[in-house]
């Protein structure tokens, strides 16, 4: 299993027994089988529908944050909460980025 670089994003299908700890992590959520790591930043948990549609819009709009950007069946995953604010928080990175190369 690969292990991701602090700025990769990363598309996982979840092995069964990583399905059984994200939704111990997330019970709100009633089905999940992928995740989507977003390095340092994070990580969000949902359905293949849920997280491809991040990864093919984040992929393209946060594309500065990361440097590698792929998909993966076999991946260690060492946190399974989701991360609150996902998405603000990776604008924020992306602004002071973007503020910085003024």
């Amino acid at each position: 299993m690969g292990k991701p670089t602090l700025n990769d994003l990363v598309l996982v299908t979840l092995t069964d027994e990583q399905v059984v700890l994200a939704k111990r992590a997330n019970p709100h959520s009633r089905k999940i089988t992928h995740a989507l790591l977003c390095g340092s930043y994070g990580q969000m948990f949902g359905t293949e529908k849920q997280c491809t549609k991040y990864y093919c819009s984040w992929e393209t709009i946060f594309r500065h944050l990361f440097e590698r950007i792929y998909k993966s069946e076999l991946h260690q995953i060492e946190c399974y909460e989701s991360t609150f604010n996902l998405v603000n928080l990776l604008v924020e990175a992306d602004d002071r980025i973007e503020r910085s190369d003024r």
